[in-house]
């Protein structure tokens, strides 16, 4: 939603005074134009945060401000609420996407998930951060109207990427600044050489204090991966190794853990090498929001679905229908 402009032309509110015209005019050209809160508009007008409410009411009232919807992102909302039924979701959002480019579908997943994410939001929270294309697309779409105190930490291992964009430590940091929050960063790669050196690598302070504090986050928001893709797992797992996974059952990943079409975790070598804050913790979290999307992910998220991982999910209309069957 977005205001389509100020317009001195319109009437003037209840009292008739040109003056309470003129103020609400300024409040609703702080407010809309320049981003700023209702409690920083109050100080700088003299007046209480209740009067700014007032005044922007009646700015929309009298087409001072008038309000118009993008529809280029519209949501499907009765397969949200099948979502929902099925799965035991707190909350589904479905972008409607007849014939976007990949392009598209990740800006217009990022925007729902952004707006989503900034309703969350709360002081004092621990929010996770996974990596990936549909999180930097959610963090760049990030407007906060309002510093928040809170703590963004990384949850997974460094990928080791030719593209900072899409990494863990960067979204982590990108995330805490658009809030004016505080960040930890996970020192440590997305795998090792074996499951001992995960597990001295985990006995280090700054690995285990952050491990624990992503583990008792308020909020995670992670991506949903498949085993289809290369990309992610450039200088750890070769096309042959993800072959392999394949034919071990494997259809996703969260955390850098490979679960099969029932959202079990599979018990094989390489689950036991990633740095992460494991897949199993994320039943425990208090509130998983996931993003993903596209027809390359939709096994990979009916079966997240089915593991139970996930209490809000942020996808496209492609992925929803074929969760549901």
């Amino acid at each position: 939603m977005k205001a389509a402009g100020t317009d001195q032309t319109q009437q003037e509110p209840a009292n008739g005074s040109p003056a309470a015209a003129a103020l609400m005019l300024e409040a609703a050209r702080l407010y809309y134009e320049q981003d700023q809160t209702q409690g920083e508009i109050a100080l700088r007008l003299g007046t209480s945060r209740s009067t700014v409410s007032r005044l922007l009411r009646d700015a929309r009232r009298l087409g001072v401000v008038r309000i118009t919807l993008d529809y280029q992102w519209a949501r499907d909302k009765t397969l949200e609420a099948g979502l929902v039924s099925r799965f035991g979701l707190r909350e589904a959002r479905v972008l409607q996407n007849p014939s976007y480019t990949h392009e598209e579908l990740l800006d217009g997943l990022g925007r729902l998930a952004a707006d989503l994410v900034a309703g969350e939001v709360r002081e004092g929270m621990i929010l996770g951060v996974s990596y990936g294309h549909s999180i930097a697309a959610t963090v760049a779409h990030l407007q906060p109207r309002e510093r928040v105190r809170m703590t963004v930490v990384q949850i997974i291992g460094a990928l080791g990427s030719a593209d900072p964009r899409i990494e863990g430590s960067d979204l982590t940091r990108e995330l805490a600044l658009a809030f004016g929050g505080e960040y930890r960063y996970l020192f440590a790669p997305l795998m090792v050489e074996s499951e001992r050196a995960r597990d001295v690598i985990l006995q280090e302070p700054l690995v285990r204090e952050t491990i624990d504090l992503g583990r008792a986050a308020d909020l995670v928001l992670i991506g949903i991966g498949s085993p289809s893709s290369v990309s992610f797992w450039s200088g750890y797992l070769s096309h042959y190794d993800l072959s392999k996974l394949r034919l071990k059952g494997a259809v996703g990943h969260m955390c850098a853990e490979f679960f099969d079409h029932d959202g079990k975790v599979l018990d094989i070598p390489i689950n036991k090498r990633s740095v992460s804050i494991g897949l199993e913790s994320l039943r425990a979290a208090k509130r998983v929001v996931a993003v993903a999307g596209g027809p390359e992910k939709a096994d990979a998220i009916a079966a997240a679905l089915r593991g139970g991982y996930i209490d809000v999910l942020v996808t496209d209309e492609f992925a929803a229908r074929s969760a549901l069957g």
